[in-house]
């Protein structure tokens, strides 16, 4: 009983398992989302599952017991029939076919034939039929975008290539264009980039995950003829085909590399010769500061000029004047070496950066092979031109540690050169004098001295000849430097102009003396009219009439009591401008002086046209300094027609720079109106001037200033030598308030000398400033006398001519040897005042200053 019970229940078990599993199989057949369906061994459907009726639109009556062939276009039918007999033999079959549906519409297909067997023999088919509508499309797009893709890779201005496993497995037509020309492009794309680019770009493949980023990198190929062509690169990584894979584009840059090199090199290049500029140069000497600075060694920059390029220039023609500068830098560069660095600032001005120079030799020597050179003729066309070359040198460090300073401190020694002659060299270490120096310190302090007010004015007084009154006065700058002292306008106002200053000074000017004017009338002063000087470029300022006119107002000073100065190439200027100007001062009753008449080349002949226009003429001071009663010559004549001249036109007439008491007499013989000068008073402070103004008269002042050097000369610890006729000296400036200086000398004439010190005469201005050690030289009884120290006094004799008492920093020992000189010096004076080797002058000390400044 145990064992049929087992039996029947294995029984029920198995025929469990059949239900379950023809569940199974049922349940995938008419599920199925493709069409199934089963064939006996004639090819007639017995089993088709429901998608075949609902894809293709049939009654499942329709499909029962009917062959394929039946649903199958025509024209597949016969490779269906011999698919469908080799899966009889037992082999499974693909089929692609096209079925109709119901309404005859044709739809691909791919039929799989499956093998039915039983007991190893076939018995049916199973068919599966997968809809291929959506895959040919897929293939059809793939197609077309394959052909988009080719299409535009082959028209393609860049390269296209793709790499994988290191080989190039793609690259489009202008990948070859481009490559072919330097190597085979299949053999290794990379091997030709630079070292540098190739580790790149193998990190970049060994590191970088695919899909993550790109990388781009230039690089250059060379042909066997030496023709380049620069490339840039850009590369993607990914995966295709399960392998890491390399996609890329490759763009030749050759023609943007070329532009970009040649708007750099136009940057930084003078377009005629082809030179670097002032740009590249100022780079190149910052360069070579810090590379000088670190090695410690120095190096000197070259400041070239040819000194008739602008006379060629203006008669030949711009064009001659540009061969010449082309043929003159050839020449420069071919006589200097590769280590120089020249450049063309502007026009006929050249710099030549000298590096790791030794000594001044070594610059010198290269300065007078350049200068040889101007000694060949350049050939132009026709013309056989020579030229003279000046040369101004400054030395790092010791003349600047920046490039500007550098570049100015050159430029200062070139004019330097160029008041010594032509083809002259000048180093501006050894050579520069105390006025340049001087000028170079006041250069960079100029910007700031009015915002530090540091300007104040001075005023000459204008005097009656006759009754000796003060009819008026002119306003005179004065920079009070806080290390130079009072600094004149010549010095500063030739600065203040290139600096482009000079309207802000005007402007102070104009305004501190209609203030000062008006506040002297307040407090019950004379009321006299003050003269302010206009330069030709203020003068015709637009805004001239509206600033004056404004500052009147707001100062409430009457016109009247305002003149301007303008001097003769202002009315040489556009006539129509000058005369609109002319009239509206006139108009508002401001009157028009005529400064330094008789130096203009048309003096007379526009006299006439602006009479009316100009009330007072200023004779120049070159005629009154000739002035003489014992030997009158054409000055007397020129002067007395001046202003008879003047009286005719209902001028007044103004002598300036009247200084002796011959001159005054002369003038007032010959009936001239108003005397400005050192007879009467030099420019004297604001304080000063009030006081003059306060007593209306004024005497001559000579005797008063003899007196305090008289007084003065009393109060000498140490005897003195007073000279007859001066002595040649030089001065050189050695210490400028705690700072060593190495300048060069400037003449001086010595009026005395003693144990502590000695009196000069000199056209420079100098400060009582015992900070400022000065070193003076002479020459006594055939022996060289150099001592320094320091200035103690200074009265200005005449204009520009200045005389200074000068304190020795001696030691006793040496006062000793000086004190034996002196002795001997002085017992040869009595029998003679001209004691041999000495450096006597030969003419007037006054005419002496006078020559210096035409030599």
């Amino acid at each position: 009983m145990f064992w049929k019970a087992r039996k029947h229940e294995a029984a029920i078990a198995q025929d469990n398992t059949m239900k379950y599993s023809d569940l199974f199989y049922r349940s995938l057949f008419d599920h199925n989302p493709d069409i199934v369906f089963y064939l006996d061994i004639n090819g007639v459907i017995t089993l088709p599952n429901e998608r075949f009726s609902e894809f293709l639109g049939y009654d499942p009556k329709e499909i029962v017991l009917s062959k394929t062939e039946k649903f199958l276009q025509s024209d597949k039918v016969s490779s269906y029939i011999k698919r469908f007999k080799k899966v009889l033999t037992g082999e499974k079959q693909y089929v692609n076919t096209v079925l109709l549906d119901k309404n005859g519409k044709p739809i691909d297909f791919c039929l799989i034939m499956i093998p039915a067997k039983t007991d190893n023999r076939v018995i049916g088919v199973f068919v599966i039929a997968e809809d291929m509508t959506y895959r040919k499309l897929l293939e059809q797009s793939l197609e077309e975008a394959e052909l988009k893709f080719k299409s535009l890779a082959d028209g393609a201005s860049f390269g296209i290539f793709i790499i994988s496993d290191g080989k190039l497995t793609y690259g489009n037509p202008k990948l070859y264009e481009f490559l072919d020309p330097y190597f085979c492009v299949d053999d290794c794309l990379f091997d030709h980039i630079k070292p540098s680019d190739q580790t790149d770009l193998s990190s970049f493949i060994n590191e970088a995950k695919p899909m993550e980023k790109n990388i781009s990198f230039p690089f250059k190929l060379e042909k066997q003829d030496g023709t380049q062509a620069y490339f840039e690169c850009h590369v993607k990584k990914t995966f295709y085909q399960n392998q890491i894979t390399i996609v890329g584009l490759l763009q030749d840059v050759t023609k943007r590399k070329k532009a970009e090199d040649l708007t750099r090199h136009l940057a930084d290049h003078d377009e005629l010769t082809d030179l670097p500029n002032r740009r590249f140069f100022r780079k190149k000497l910052t360069e070579e500061i810090m590379i000088s600075q670190t090695l410690q060694r120095k190096f000197a920059v070259m400041y070239l000029d040819m000194d008739q390029f602008k006379h060629i220039n203006d008669t030949l023609g711009h064009p001659i004047g540009d061969q010449l500068l082309i043929q003159f830098s050839n020449r420069l560069s071919d006589l200097l070496d590769e280590d120089h660095f020249i450049a063309r600032l502007s026009g006929d001005e050249f710099l030549v950066l000298v590096p790791n120079i030794v000594n001044l030799d070594q610059v010198i020597h290269l300065s007078n092979k350049i200068i040889n050179t101007s000694e060949v003729p350049f050939l132009i066309e026709d013309y056989r031109l020579f030229v003279n070359i000046s040369i101004g040198i400054s030395i790092y460090p010791n003349d600047g540690d920046d490039s500007a300073t550098l570049v100015r401190h050159a430029d200062s020694a070139l004019h330097k050169a160029k008041e010594k002659g032509q083809n002259k060299v000048q180093i501006h270490t050894s050579s520069m004098d105390i006025e340049s120096y001087k000028l170079f310190n006041l250069e960079s302090d100029l910007r700031q001295s009015l915002e530090l007010n540091q300007f104040e004015l001075y005023y000459q007084p204008k005097v009656d000849g006759t009754t000796h009154q003060i009819v008026g006065a002119e306003a005179l700058i004065r920079w009070n430097h806080p290390k130079w002292g009072l600094v004149s306008p010549q010095e500063f106002i030739p600065l203040a102009e290139e600096m482009g200053m000079m309207y802000k000074i005007d402007r102070w000017i104009e305004q501190t003396v209609c203030e000062q004017n008006k506040a002297w009338q307040n407090a019950g002063l004379p009321a006299i009219p003050i003269s302010i000087n206009l330069s030709a470029n203020r003068f015709l300022e637009n805004n001239l009439m509206s600033d004056i006119m404004g500052i009147l107002s707001k100062t409430g000073l009457d016109s009247n009591y305002l003149e301007v100065e303008i001097v003769e190439s202002s009315l040489l200027e556009n006539e129509k401008i000058v005369y609109s100007i002319l009239d509206g001062l006139q108009s508002e009753g401001i009157r028009i002086n005529l400064d330094d008449f008789g130096t203009g080349y048309s003096s007379l002949s526009y006299l006439k046209r602006f009479k009316g226009k100009i009330n007072t003429l200023k004779i120049d001071k070159s005629f009154i300094d000739d002035l003489s009663e014992t030997n009158e010559e054409s000055s007397n004549f020129i002067t007395k027609s001046i202003i008879e001249l003047a009286h005719h036109l209902k001028m007044d007439v103004v002598a300036e720079g009247v200084e002796t008491r011959e001159q005054l007499k002369i003038l007032q013989d010959f009936k001239c109106n108003i005397i400005q000068g050192y007879v009467f008073s030099k420019p004297v402070s604001t304080d000063e001037f009030a006081e003059l103004l306060r007593n209306e008269k004024l005497n001559d002042p000579t005797v008063e200033r003899q007196e305090n050097v008289t007084n003065r000369e009393n109060r000498r610890k140490y005897f003195r030598i007073d000279l007859d006729i001066p002595l040649h000296g030089s001065i050189t400036l050695v210490q400028f308030h705690e700072k060593k200086v190495n300048l060069g000398k400037t003449t001086i004439l010595i009026e005395n000398i003693g144990l502590g010190g000695l009196r000069f005469l000199s056209d420079l201005r100098f400060g009582v400033d015992p900070s400022l050690t000065l070193e003076i030289e002479t020459k006594i009884l055939g022996k060289v006398i150099k001592r320094q120290g320091s200035v103690v006094w200074v009265k200005e004799l005449k204009s520009s001519i200045f005389q200074y008492g000068f304190k020795f920093s001696i030691e006793e020992n040496e006062r000793t040897n000086l004190s034996q000189l002196l002795n001997k010096f002085a017992i040869l004076l009595r029998n003679d005042h001209h004691v041999p080797d000495c450096d006597f002058i030969t003419t007037d000390k006054y005419d002496f200053f006078k020559r210096k400044k035409h030599i």
